[in-house]
C-alpha cells in the first residue's frame, strides 16, 4: 500500500545517438521526461518538421473522423474485444510509400465540404417552401409588386390578433391598402401596400401587434413557380449528396491505413516533442527526468548494454522538488486503482488507500445489493466480458470490480434470504436454514450491522493515520490525537448503542464504558493544551475539539445508505414479482408473454439501477468517511514518455522512428 519511490534520472550522451536514445526511451516507457535543471534554459526542436508532422497528423484524424460514418459498424463483440491493430515497422513503412495522406485528407475535406454545402442548401430550401406555402394562392411574382411610390409587405399574424392589428394599421395610416391572402395552423397571412415613405413606421407599428414579417421582397416569380423549382432543386441536392455519400463509402476503405498513418504522425511529434526539454551542446545532449526506483536497474542495464559510451546518474528527489505520483499495487488490488482515480492521487510519499479500500468497497457494495441472484447475473456478465471477449484498460478495471463484488453479493444474498425478490416462505428448505437475518422483517437488526460497518471503516482510517504518525517520528500526535480518540470512540460505542438504538447492552458494560470514556476525555483535554503556548487559547482549543463528536456522528449514520439500498433491492424486485403475479391471468397465451416480459424488463432495469446505486454510495461512503480520517491527496500523475498509439502498436522492437 505505498507510492512507487521515485528517483531524478539525468542521462548524457554524445549528439550522434540522440535520434536512437529517444526511440528507446519511448520504447521502454519508463522514464518521465522534464526540463533540464539549469538556469535560464529553454530547450529547443525543429519547428518546420514538428510543425509539418503535426498538420500531417491533425488532416489525417480530421479524414479519420470524417469517414468513421461510413464504415461498416463493428459488432457489440467486436466493439468490446478490439483493440490496437498489431503492425510491422515494415507495414508502417509500405503504407507511408502506398497512402498519400494529404491527397486522402483534401478528398475527404472536400466531399465533407459538399456534403455540408449541399445540406444547408437543402435545409434553405426546405425552409423557403415551408414558408411559401401558405402564400400558394397569390398569383403575382413578387418581383412586378414593387413601384416608385408603393411597396408590398407580407405579414404572418396569430388569428386572434389580425383584426386589431390591422384595425389600428389603417386608423394611423389611412393611406394602407391589405388583403388576408390565407389562413392555417392558428395563422392568419397578409399582404400590405404601404407608402414608401411610411413602410419603416408600418412595419414596426405591425410588428408590436404581434405580426411577424415575411422576407419574400428579394424573390422573384410567383409562390407556386418558387416552390416548384425549389422542388426540383431538392431532387438535384439530394443527388448529389448521395454521390458526395458514395464517394465517401469508396475512400472509407483506405481508413485503416490512414490510422495506421495517424499513429506514426503522432509517433514522429512525440520524438520531436520531447527534445524540447533537452539540453545541447556541439557534441553532447542532456535529458532529465523521473523514473520509478525499481525500473533503475532494467534501464541502466538495457542502455549501457546498447551504448557504452553514454553517462546515467540517479538520485533521491530533493526538497522543493515536486516527484510525480505512480502507484504499485498487487494484482489483487490493482483493478481499485480504477476507484481511488477517479478521486486523485496521494501526494508523494503518501499512504496509497488502494488496498485498504478494495475490502470495504466490495462489502459496502453486496449489503446494497443483497440479492444472490443479482450477484449471480452480475458475476456472469462480468466474466464474459473478462475472460471470453478479453476487454481491456478502464473497462477491464471496472469489470474485475464489480466481478469481485459479484461473488461478495451471491454470498450476502444467501445469507439474506435475497434470490431475485423471491419470498423468503417460498424458498426451499435449505436455503431458508442459510439465512442469517431478513432486512425487510427486521431492519433494525440490519441497521446496526450497517453501523458497525462504519464504526470499523471510521476507525480503520484513524488506524491508518495513527501508523502514519508514527512512522514520521510525530509520536505525540500518534498517541495522543490518534491512539487516544480511537478509544474515546470504542467507549461510547455501546452507550451509543443502548441509550440511542435501545439495544440490550449490560449495565456493568456501559458503567466501565462511561467510566473509561470521562478518564479518556480528560487526558484528550490535557493533552490538547500541549499544542498551544498560551494556555486559555489552548483549553478553548481542545473544549472546540470535542465538538468533532458530532461530525463522527454523522460519519456512522451516512452507513444507513447500506440498509437503505438493500431494502430498495429486495423491494422492488418484490414488487415486480407482484407484478408479473398480477399478469399471469390473463387470457391464453397472453399471459405468459406477459410474465416473462415483466420479470425480465423488471429485473434487468432493477439489476441495471442497483449496480449504478451500490457503486457510487459504496464509492462515497469511502471518500467521504474514509479518506477524510489520513488521505491528503493531490498528487502529480506519473506520465512516462512512451508510445501513445491509438490504433495500432508495433510487432517487433528495435529502431523506430
Amino acid at each position: 500500500m505505498a507510492v512507487s519511490r521515485m528517483l531524478k534520472i539525468q542521462l548524457v550522451a554524445h549528439a550522434s545517438i540522440k535520434d536512437e536514445v529517444k526511440v528507446f526511451l519511448r520504447e521502454a516507457g519508463a522514464v518521465e521526461i522534464t526540463d533540464v535543471s539549469i538556469d535560464g534554459f529553454r530547450g529547443t526542436a525543429d519547428a518546420e518538421d514538428a510543425g509539418r508532422v503535426s498538420r500531417l497528423g491533425e488532416k489525417t484524424d480530421a479524414a479519420i473522423q470524417f469517414l468513421e460514418p461510413y464504415t461498416r459498424k463493428p459488432s457489440f463483440a467486436e466493439r468490446l474485444s478490439g483493440g490496437p491493430v498489431p503492425v510491422s515497422a515494415a507495414e508502417v513503412a509500405a503504407t507511408l510509400a502506398a497512402v498519400d495522406a494529404e491527397e486522402i485528407s483534401r478528398r475527404a475535406s472536400d466531399i465533407d465540404s459538399t456534403l455540408r454545402s449541399s445540406r444547408d442548401e437543402l435545409s434553405w430550401s426546405a425552409a423557403l417552401v415551408r414558408e411559401l406555402e401558405p402564400w400558394r394562392s397569390f398569383t403575382s411574382p413578387f418581383e412586378s409588386l414593387s413601384t416608385t411610390n408603393y411597396g408590398v409587405q407580407f405579414w404572418t399574424f396569430p388569428e386572434k390578433a389580425v383584426s386589431s392589428a390591422l384595425e389600428q394599421a389603417d386608423r394611423t395610416y389611412p393611406s394602407i391598402v391589405h388583403e388576408e391572402i390565407a389562413r392555417s395552423g392558428g395563422r392568419a397571412f397578409v399582404g400590405v401596400v404601404t407608402p414608401r415613405g411610411e413602410a419603416h413606421a408600418i412595419a414596426e407599428l405591425l410588428k408590436q401587434a404581434g405580426g411577424v414579417r415575411n422576407a419574400f421582397e428579394s424573390l422573384t416569380g410567383t409562390p407556386q413557380s418558387i416552390i416548384e423549382r425549389q422542388r426540383d432543386r431538392r431532387t438535384g441536392l439530394e443527388a448529389k449528396i448521395d454521390e458526395a455519400g458514395a464517394a465517401a463509402r469508396d475512400l472509407a476503405r483506405v481508413r485503416p491505413s490512414l490510422q495506421v498513418l495517424s499513429d506514426h504522425f503522432h509517433e514522429r511529434r512525440g520524438l520531436l516533442d520531447v527534445e524540447r526539454h533537452f539540453f545541447h551542446t556541439e557534441r553532447t545532449f542532456l535529458l532529465e527526468g523521473w523514473i520509478r526506483a525499481v525500473d533503475r536497474r532494467r534501464l541502466e542495464r538495457d542502455l549501457t548494454k546498447r551504448w557504452s559510451d553514454l553517462e546515467i546518474i540517479t538520485r533521491p528527489p530533493r526538497e522543493g522538488e515536486d516527484p510525480p505520483v505512480s502507484l504499485a499495487n498487487r494484482r489483487a488490488a490493482r483493478p481499485f486503482e480504477f476507484i481511488m482515480t477517479l478521486y486523485g492521487r496521494p501526494l508523494y510519499g503518501e499512504v496509497d488507500p488502494t488496498p485498504l479500500l478494495a475490502p470495504f468497497f466490495v462489502l459496502c457494495f453486496s449489503l446494497c445489493m443483497s440479492d444472490a441472484g443479482y450477484g449471480i447475473v452480475l458475476t456472469g456478465i462480468c466474466a464474459v466480458l473478462l475472460y471470453k471477449l478479453k476487454i481491456r484498460g478502464g473497462m477491464r478495471s471496472l469489470m474485475q470490480i464489480l466481478f469481485a463484488s459479484g461473488i461478495l453479493t451471491i454470498i450476502v444474498g444467501i445469507l439474506m434470504g435475497g434470490y431475485f425478490g423471491i419470498e423468503i416462505g417460498k424458498l426451499p428448505a435449505f436455503l431458508g436454514r442459510l439465512i442469517l437475518i431478513d432486512p425487510l422483517s427486521d431492519p433494525m437488526s440490519m441497521l446496526n450491522i450497517a453501523f458497525l460497518i462504519g464504526i470499523v471503516h471510521i476507525l480503520f482510517g484513524m488506524g491508518v493515520k495513527m501508523v502514519v504518525d508514527f512512522r514520521a517520528g510525530l509520536w505525540a500526535d500518534a498517541i495522543f490525537d490518534d491512539l487516544f480518540w480511537m478509544l474515546f470512540l470504542m467507549t461510547l460505542v455501546p452507550l451509543g448503542y443502548s441509550f440511542i438504538l435501545g439495544g440490550a447492552v449490560p449495565p456493568a458494560v456501559n458503567f466501565y464504558c462511561s467510566r473509561a470514556a470521562l478518564g479518556i476525555a480528560g487526558v484528550l483535554f490535557l493533552s490538547g493544551i500541549r499544542k498551544d503556548k498560551n494556555v486559555f487559547i489552548g483549553i478553548f482549543r481542545s473544549l472546540i475539539k470535542f465538538y468533532s463528536l458530532t461530525s463522527y456522528f454523522g460519519d456512522v449514520l451516512s452507513y444507513a445508505r447500506l440498509l437503505a439500498l438493500g431494502l430498495a433491492t429486495s423491494a422492488i424486485a418484490l414488487a415486480i414479482n407482484g407484478i408479473a403475479q398480477m399478469v399471469s391471468g390473463l387470457p391464453y397465451y397472453t399471459g405468459i408473454v406477459a410474465v416473462f416480459l415483466v420479470l425480465l424488463l423488471g429485473h434487468t432495469f432493477n439489476i441495471m439501477v442497483n449496480i449504478l446505486g451500490a457503486f457510487v454510495h459504496s464509492a462515497r461512503l469511502q471518500y467521504l468517511e474514509f479518506f477524510n480520517k489520513f488521505f491528503t491527496g493531490g498528487g502529480r500523475e506519473f506520465r512516462p514518455f512512451r508510445s501513445e498509439r491509438r490504433y495500432t502498436i508495433l510487432k517487433e522492437t528495435g529502431n523506430r522512428t
